[in-house]
């Protein structure tokens, strides 16, 4: 009887973790429209506007607010000169909208306005609004100062390291305290023989002291990489970094727990401490441990969203699992063996396997937080099922799904041990210590990716312009946009009646809207002057990837409306 309960219960757990798996693969299935990443709303002047005269102002507003750093604009005009006199703020009254004042009347021509902000989610933004003033001074849009847009920044390496020693130290410690102070049985918990050993007191202190070294290297890295300067040049960017940024604030509050926690772990070694001191000397390292990752969520794509409570606890409560699980597995496996080695013979086993049971139900509890953590931030996240498997952060999502579910593996492997009681668990472990610090690598890519950066493989890679033809009332209609780019494509539209004759047009409009962010729409004209024989074409800035909607209103010579959509597709540049 006992044998057939045991048995229905590891075909329940195995069922619950393959409903979980099934879960998690519906909720890449559906996402839903990318909102944590700063994107623009409205301009003024909009995209490919023409203005009558000089404009008095320029505005920017975005879906969020923007952090208080790090942002500016640049305007250059038609020969590639950056105009002086354009300061960038950030709106008072307004956090989500970015201001300029023109203090100088500007000639008729074409014009750049690059612009470059940090996002919510602690993301560098930036793009280009390309406008007309008067008749161009007789160019083109086309002639407009070409500014390479890159919707993916690139990662810093040393940050991505910096990231990860923080997480490895902070699993070690966290790992550890964990061990003495819940998984023991309390009977076992005033034994401190092994936590008076050089090797606890050396990976516990030295864990504390990395976790407070990766945070002061982050420092320096990150304001390099969000302000785009050399490190040399950070010192004039501290100011701003403590006061106009969320990551600012957030490392001097990861620091000052991060010292406490090292002098309370240096006190905790100190030989002649009763056990209740050093038991809450662990704590209090234990839970500011703990509480400098809930301060870490404050910083990135959870915190940028419309749902920001609830988005900021699971990447807290998914990343403190990750970090109790591996930590804990490495403390068994270096620890466990010692702890019993004064017990033989049945004592020994009920020590051993008691330890372990414990551990199993914070693995369990782990594995479930994990799980609908994981679930919650597909969700929440990835903008296209196909961002999953083309995009970087969507692989490295994907790679580290992969490895949680060989960690689980191994994890139910061990449980299965522990219920039997056969043996003891010896190379398993460590393979799933690995793992589970390999995981932790991938987390701290994933904080420096943007879940809506461009494509892989599309750098270099040849495109085929397609034409797109509609039929609508009578007409054929076809719209072509070589090169189909980020930045300044060709739009050519070609209108026949339905013997194949061209119709000469008034006026094209084209509004583009894009469908995977919320983003003001582009506005392009063509006018009976950019063509004839029904072939008209102009040039226009596209700043975003993705696919776009395009809405097509054409006025015939006749003075006949003609509407009719088309779908556009940008690769990244």
């Amino acid at each position: 009887m006992q044998y057939g309960a045991a048995f229905s219960r590891h075909w329940q757990m195995i069922g619950a973790g393959l409903l979980a798996m099934v879960l998690l693969m519906l909720s890449v299935a559906f996402p839903h429209q990318a909102s944590a990443h700063a994107s623009v709303t409205q301009s003024i002047p909009a995209q490919n506007d023409v203005l009558t005269e000089s404009p008095k102002q320029f505005k920017i507003q975005f879906n969020e607010d923007i952090q208080r750093a790090y942002y500016g604009m640049t305007l250059m005009n038609s020969e590639g000169k950056t105009l002086d006199g354009i300061t960038a703020r950030v709106d008072e009254k307004d956090g989500t909208t970015m201001l300029a004042d023109v203090s100088q009347t500007l000639p008729d021509d074409v014009y750049t306005l690059s612009w470059k902000a940090i996002s919510g989610d602690g993301h560098p933004v930036e793009g280009v609004i390309v406008f007309q003033i008067g008749d161009g001074a007789g160019k083109s849009l086309k002639e407009a100062t070409q500014v390479s847009l890159d919707d993916s920044k690139p990662l810093s390496p040393l940050l991505i390291v910096a990231r990860w020693l923080q997480y490895a130290a902070q699993a070690i410690v966290l790992g550890l305290l964990c061990l003495s102070l819940f998984l023991l049985p309390p009977a076992y918990r005033q034994q401190t023989a092994w936590m008076n050993e050089p090797r606890y007191r050396l990976l516990l202190i030295g864990g504390a002291l990395l976790a407070l070294i990766a945070l002061l290297a982050q420092l320096p890295l990150r304001i390099s990489w969000a302000a785009d300067v050399p490190l040399s040049a950070i010192g004039g960017q501290l100011s701003d970094t403590f006061n106009g940024t969320i990551f600012g604030k957030v490392w001097i509050w990861q620091t000052i727990a991060a010292v406490i926690v090292l002098i309370s772990v240096c006190v905790q070694s100190l030989r002649g401490l009763s056990q209740n001191v050093r038991n809450l000397l662990g704590m209090i390292a234990f839970v500011l441990v703990a509480l400098g990752s809930l301060a870490k969520a404050f910083d990135g794509h959870a915190f940028a969203e419309q749902y920001a409570v609830l988005a900021v606890a699971a990447d807290y409560i998914h990343l403190l699992s990750a970090l109790i699980w591996s930590g804990a597995l490495l403390a068994l496996a270096l620890f466990l063996p010692r702890i019993v080695n004064g017990s033989e013979g049945e004592q020994r086993q009920a020590l051993y396997w008691g330890i372990v049971r414990r551990f199993s139900w914070w693995a369990i509890g782990s594995v479930a937080a994990l799980l609908v953590t994981g679930i919650y931030g597909s969700l929440l996240y990835l903008p296209t099922l196909s961002a999953l498997f083309n995009t970087g952060y969507g692989l490295t999502l994907l790679s580290k799904m992969l490895l949680f579910l060989v960690m689980a593996a191994f994890g139910g492997m061990n449980y299965i041990k522990g219920r039997k009681q056969e043996g003891e668990i010896g190379k398993d472990m460590v393979w799933e210590v690995l793992t589970g610090f390999v995981i932790l690598v991938l987390a701290a890519i994933l904080v420096h990716l943007s879940p809506y950066a461009a494509p892989l493989g599309n750098s270099g890679a040849p495109r085929g312009v397609q034409t797109q033809v509609q039929q609508v009332d009578g007409y054929d209609i076809s719209l072509k946009v070589p090169p189909s780019q980020m930045g300044m494509n060709t739009f050519t539209v070609t209108v026949k009646d339905q013997q194949g004759k061209p119709v000469n047009v008034e006026q094209i409009t084209l509004q583009l809207q894009h469908l995977d962010m919320a983003m003001a729409p582009t506005n392009i004209t063509i006018t009976a002057k950019d063509g004839k024989d029904g072939v008209y074409e102009t040039q226009g800035m596209i700043s975003m990837n993705g696919s776009w909607n395009v809405d097509m209103r054409i006025l015939t010579k006749s003075l006949k409306t003609v509407e009719t959509k088309f779908t556009l597709k940008v690769p990244g540049s």
